[in-house]
Formats: structure tokens, sequence, C-alpha cells
């Protein structure tokens, strides 16, 4: 039992980390909605928010990988965690829409590095005998901050105010950047050998990723079919906050 508790103490602490990374997110969400229609008593703007997001991705995306392929995966998680937390507390003070949007599109891009960053070292420091075990109670923990976290936001603005809320947010990514800290690092950066992010080495990786997909059918498959189901829920999602 203490070898399991042991073996288990790495996965636990990264786990704790995205799990309140996790519930931030959707604090965030819920003020951030408010404080746009407050501020412009519009649903069209509160649209905007959720349109800003996919355009930051298209843009974004599609070079990301290259650049963090050669660099700290950990290290790259943790920055995107400390910029979301100064952003995050940071929107109280944006005097107008225009500001908003432009701190969530600071937020957005951050969000663009953390997830193929965290999913290849949550790759790379959890065992292959552990992983299943450990993608279903992230799969938990994702699913639990769904609820628990826009609980937790409108409680907070219910109880206090939406500047507190928010501050509270940005604690919970410091918090979570701290745990990540404690995590060992995964693999040995030699910086000279890092290529420039150019143009050519983007489709070079691109080119990459398509022999994988070639050679990999059924798990491209797999796996394409997931984005298309995630695609559909986050469309709903639009649907539901901008009836509302």
């Amino acid at each position: 039992m203490k070898q399991t508790s042991k073996d288990w103490k790495v996965p636990a602490i990264l786990l704790g980390s995205l799990g309140i990374a996790s519930i931030g997110d959707f604090i965030y969400l819920v003020a951030i909605n408010i404080i746009v229609y407050q501020m412009t008593g519009s649903a069209a703007a509160v649209a905007g928010l959720w349109v800003i997001s996919p355009l930051t991705n298209i843009v974004t995306k599609f070079w990301t990988g290259s650049f963090i392929d050669y660099r700290s995966k950990k290290k790259i998680v943790m920055v995107t965690y400390i910029l979301r937390a100064v952003f995050i507390a940071l929107i109280p003070f944006a005097s107008s829409l225009f500001a908003v949007y432009t701190i969530l599109v600071f937020l957005s891009i951050a969000k663009a590095f953390f997830g193929p960053a965290s999913m290849t070292y949550v790759t790379m420091l959890v065992p292959p005998a552990k992983r299943k075990r450990f993608n279903s109670l992230r799969s938990f923990t994702s699913s639990g901050a769904f609820i628990i976290g826009p609980a937790i936001g409108g409680s907070l603005i219910f109880l206090a105010n939406l500047t507190v809320t928010l501050w509270l947010n940005a604690a919970f990514f410091l918090i979570a950047a701290f745990l990540l800290s404690l995590l060992p690092e995964t693999e040995k950066i030699v910086q000279e050998e890092i290529p420039a992010l150019t143009f050519s080495q983007v489709v070079k990786d691109f080119n990459v990723v398509l022999d994988l997909m070639a050679d990999k059918k059924y798990v491209s498959a797999i796996y394409l079919g997931f984005l298309a189901v995630m695609l559909f829920s986050f469309a709903m999602d639009v649907q539901e906050v901008v009836f509302t």
C-alpha cells in the first residue's frame, strides 16, 4: 500500500494541478460573461466572447505545435498558468469592451499553448501502466470542474463581487503553477539544437503529422471523430449562453 501511494505521488500532484486549472477556467467564464453583459446589455456582445477563442485558435494552433515540440513542456504549461493568472487579474481594470476582448485574446493564446503542451507532458510523465487509471481520474476531475467551477464562480459573485471572484480565480492558476513546479522535468532541452520557428519548419512538422495519420489510420479516425463531437458540443454551448 505504501509503495502504491508513493508510486502515485507524482500523478496525484499532476492531477491536482490540472484539476485546479480546470476549475479556474470555468470560474472566469462565468464572471466574464456577466461583466460583458453588465457593460453593454447586449447578447451580441456576449456572443462575441465565444467567437474570439475559436478565431484565436485558428490563427495560433497551426504553428504552436512546432514551437512546443522543441521546448520544455513543463515550463510552457507553467508559463501559461502564470500568464492566465495575470490576465484574469487584469480583467476588473478593463474599462471598455475592447479591453475585455483584448484580454480574452491573450487568454485564448495561452490556452492554445497549454492544450498541446499539457497533453504531451502528461504522456511523458505518467508511465504507460498508469495511464488508463490516470486518464479516467482526469476525466472525472474535468467533469467535476464543469460543475464545481460555475458553482464556485456563482457563489463568489453572490457573496462578494466580480473583482474578488476574478482575483481568487487568478490565485487558482498560481496554485496550479506551484503544484506543477514540484514535478520533475521530463526532457533535456539543448538550446542550440532548437530550430527557428519558420514557415518551412511548420510545413515540415505538418508532414510528420500527415505521415503518422497515414500510418495509424484507426487511431486517426478515432481522434478525428472525438474532435468532431467536441466541435458540436462547443456549438451547443455557444447557443446556450447566447439564448440565456
